[in-house]
């Protein structure tokens, strides 16, 4: 049986880690930010919202900040496969043209 189901906290934070990610895909950037917010603060030691933060600010072409997120979602699992293909692709990016694919990580939960 899967415990996250019936954490609360647990609840809460996969709910807002979804409802963030697919504010990220539909563009409603300010409101992904509050919900990656609201993760952190369930989660404060995941690196999820922290690869989610390091998308948000990739897209608003803060790309420092971006990579410092990446590097801290690394940090806290260096496992967590998303947050290596982002920093690796946000370096690619900057030399390459080809359109940049954000690993969401989704399968959190």
């Amino acid at each position: 049986m899967n415990t996250m189901n019936t954490d609360p906290v647990a609840s809460k934070y996969c709910q807002s880690l979804a409802q963030a990610v697919a504010c990220l895909q539909s563009f409603r950037y300010e409101k992904a930010y509050e919900y990656i917010l609201e993760a952190m603060e369930e989660c404060p030691d995941a690196p999820q919202p922290h690869n989610l933060l390091g998308i948000y600010y990739e897209l608003g072409g803060e790309i420092d900040l971006a990579r410092r997120h990446y590097r801290a979602a690394y940090s806290l699992d260096p496992t967590f496969s998303p947050a290596c293909r982002n920093l690796e692709q946000i370096s690619l990016a900057l030399s390459n043209e080809r359109p940049r694919i954000f690993d969401f990580g989704e399968a959190f939960c």
